[in-house]
């Protein structure tokens, strides 16, 4: 949108996805930290609820199982006092029932700097599509090579395919409707080229470069 020279684009492009791929990354990473954290804080003192309060753990469980799982206040009361006699069980079920979360692991099967890496790459991934293309054509001499405008459109078309396919792949592991998803991915993707697109074409206009 701003008429950048193919060398622009291929220098810009580099190092935005690079600078964007760590800054998803280390997001990812801190925000698995803090939810691990909060995950753990609130387990302890579940557990803490249970060894000096059990009693009314149980009632709260009890509400719980009568009100929103349709249980009778025996039954609840007869299966809540099952649990209390092996705490860590209780306190897991405490987690899932009235916190909403999943009790914490000894061990962490795939811990945080892992996600945070994995976002890393699948970012510079699916992004260095746009920029190959630009990378690509400047190895092809310089005769043969499309001008700056059907170079645009691939890149467009490569980048379509790719947010596509990203969407199948994501709904692969998420057990959702592949074409949905793609497309709902391609839509998200869209829907940010066109207001990047857009604003580089107004500041274009708004400082006549």
């Amino acid at each position: 949108g701003a008429g950048l020279s193919e060398n622009s684009v291929i220098l810009l492009g580099v190092a935005n996805l690079i600078a964007d791929g760590i800054s998803m990354g280390l997001g990812d990473y801190l925000s698995e930290i803090a939810e691990q954290n909060f995950v753990r804080h609130e387990f302890k003192r579940e557990r803490w609820e249970v060894d000096n309060y059990l009693e009314g753990e149980i009632r709260e469980m009890c509400e719980i199982y009568t009100m929103k799982k349709g249980f009778s206040q025996q039954d609840a009361e007869s299966v809540m006092r099952i649990f209390a006699k092996y705490p860590k069980a209780f306190v897991e079920l405490m987690c899932v029932d009235e916190l909403g979360f999943i009790a914490p692991n000894d061990s962490e099967d795939f811990p945080a700097y892992k996600k945070g890496l994995v976002t890393f790459f699948a970012f510079i991934f699916f992004g260095s599509v746009p920029v190959l293309i630009f990378i690509f054509a400047k190895a092809v001499p310089k005769s043969q090579r499309p001008d700056k405008s059907l170079l645009f459109i691939i890149a467009t078309i490569a980048t379509a395919f790719t947010m596509f396919a990203l969407g199948v792949t994501k709904a692969s592991f998420t057990k959702q409707n592949k074409m949905q998803s793609g497309f709902m991915m391609l839509l998200n993707g869209a829907c940010a080229a066109a207001a990047a697109f857009g604003i580089g074409y107004l500041l274009e206009s708004v400082l006549n470069v």
